[in-house]
């Protein structure tokens, strides 16, 4: 059974083991939204990144949580 499927399996895997592995060539850190010529700077980018990153979801879940959605009908005389 196994090689009736390996040329099928070969020949869809070729491109991705060709093509597949991601950011081509350069070097690390290329593809970062900052820069990384400054220890300080990619530091404070970084946990400016990260604290937003991390910190959005629980403060998004914490604004629901607080407003008020259950007010009362408003009687009309």
């Amino acid at each position: 059974m196994w090689s009736t499927l390996r040329k099928p399996v070969a020949q869809f895997c070729k491109p991705l083991k060709r093509y597949g592995h991601g950011y081509s060539g350069g070097c690390p850190g290329a593809n970062l939204p900052f820069g990384l010529d400054s220890p300080m700077r990619f530091t404070v980018c970084y946990l400016i990144a990260g604290v937003v990153g991390f910190g959005a979801p629980f403060l998004v879940i914490r604004h629901q949580m607080l407003r008020n959605v259950t007010e009362d009908p408003k009687e009309e005389e």
